[in-house]
């Protein structure tokens, strides 16, 4: 009997294993894909102009605009500021370990000038540092609370392109090897090069870290 059904209807069996051959292959696959976060697209170098990074006040430039003014950090609720660390924590170690930078700075330095992910440029543009329209900058901008800001595909492209903003800049290896590991040398150089337009900028990254232990990162 099974051997009769078997046989009328061998074409539809063999047509259903394929179909679960391929649906268990493509499954595998996903499993296996890298977390978005972190792949590199094709074009990484594309963001960030050598032009423009011969200071780092020329990240505040605008395009238009008629004054850089600064912004005062807002209340961030708790579970807002655990949730952006937690999402971009493990970028900033990746981060770390292929520029230097320590991932408590740069993600304290994200969470800052992005108001923990809140802020318009960040939520409008994907631009989680807040680099503005250089004179220079070629790529895709936004107008954000009345400023030109660069625009991002993802919120990875933002962090990769400050990245490279930073170690272009002529005061950053000055910076690198006089800070090394110490992250409250960091916090202060990135201030003192104007690398926020974040009012006490400095003093609100260094709290983020302490609070939230983000040293341990480093």
């Amino acid at each position: 009997m099974v051997r009769g059904i078997l046989k009328k209807h061998w074409f539809t069996i063999a047509l259903l294993l394929i179909v679960l051959i391929a649906i268990a292959r493509r499954n595998l696959r996903f499993e296996t894909v890298e977390t978005p976060a972190l792949t590199e697209p094709a074009n990484t170098e594309k963001y960030t102009d050598n032009r423009s990074a011969s200071r780092g006040a020329a990240l505040l430039q605008l395009a238009g605009d008629a004054t850089n003014a600064r912004v005062s950090m807002p209340v961030v609720d708790e579970s807002t500021a655990v949730a952006f660390l937690q999402r971009f924590g493990r970028v900033a170690v990746a981060e770390q370990e292929k520029f230097g930078i320590p991932a408590s700075v740069l993600l304290a330095c994200a969470y800052v000038n992005s108001f923990a992910g809140q802020r318009a440029c960040a939520v409008e543009a994907n631009n989680y540092l807040a680099l503005r329209c250089a004179a220079s900058w070629d790529g895709p901008t936004a107008v954000c609370s009345g400023a030109c800001f660069r625009k991002y595909n993802s919120a990875w492209e933002s962090i990769r392109d400050f990245n490279f903003y930073l170690i272009r800049c002529d005061w950053y290896p000055g910076l690198k090897e006089k800070a090394g590991k110490d992250w409250r040398a960091w916090v202060k150089g990135l201030a003192a090069n104007q690398m926020s337009d974040v009012e006490h900028a400095g003093a609100e990254m260094e709290r983020v870290i302490e609070a939230y232990r983000l040293f341990e990162l480093d």
